[in-house]
């Protein structure tokens, strides 16, 4: 059967406007979901990110606040010593709330003198032996009228952080040897800037140091 010129033009035309009607509801919607999809995933990356930034700026700062302990006590003359060393943080307040007398005090082997360590019966890991043990109470705090072997050091950006430490005695001046004193400083954050909220969860860092007199 013949069909006549118009019959294929209409038709050719209906198939074209056909295929310009574009997307279906049911199209757009299955394309938002996806997006919206990804979106999420990107922000779940990018809140990530910024967790381990910030968990990384914590664990620096607390690294960087053992080491400046370690080294007050290694640097002292005639080590062991008596008494206390003030130590000063950049607490703003009045009075003379910046410090803290810390003692220098030691103890015998195995426990020491200070916050209390981890044991081979205590230890969650072999590891974790002689590290300070966090699910002890706090030995008295470091002011500037109390002496202690723990203080509250607030940082210049004004976090807190709350340092233990334990010096122990490894060996006696004996048979004309040298006396060797174990430094063991461990420290976590409190709370940030701006936030009285206990950071509960934060992991310690723990160093070690042995000062020979």
């Amino acid at each position: 059967m013949f069909e006549s010129p118009k019959i294929r033009s209409g038709r050719a035309r209906y198939g074209a406007r056909l295929g310009e009607r574009g997307m279906s509801l049911i199209e757009l919607l299955i394309a938002m979901t996806i997006l919206t999809v990804g979106m999420l995933g990107s922000m779940i990356m990018i809140l990530v990110g910024m967790q381990s930034n910030t968990r990384n700026k914590t664990d620096s700062s607390a690294v960087v606040l053992d080491q400046e302990i370690l080294e007050m006590f290694a640097t002292l003359p005639a080590y062991p010593k008596t008494g206390a060393v003030t130590i000063y943080d950049c607490g703003l307040t009045a009075g003379l709330a910046n410090q803290h007398k810390a003692l220098l005090v030691q103890g015998a082997f195995p426990a020491g003198a200070g916050a209390t360590l981890y044991t081979a019966a205590t230890a969650p890991l072999p590891s974790q032996v002689g590290d300070i043990d966090w699910t002890q109470p706090t030995p008295a705090l470091a002011t500037s009228a109390v002496n202690g072997y723990a203080m509250d050091y607030q940082t210049c950006s004004g976090d807190i952080y709350e340092v233990r430490w334990n010096i122990m005695q490894v060996n006696a001046n004996a048979n004309g040897l040298s006396r060797i004193s174990m430094l063991t400083v461990s420290s976590r954050q409190l709370a940030a800037q701006g936030s009285s909220t206990a950071m509960l969860f934060a992991i310690p860092t723990t160093l070690r140091t042995l000062i020979e007199n």
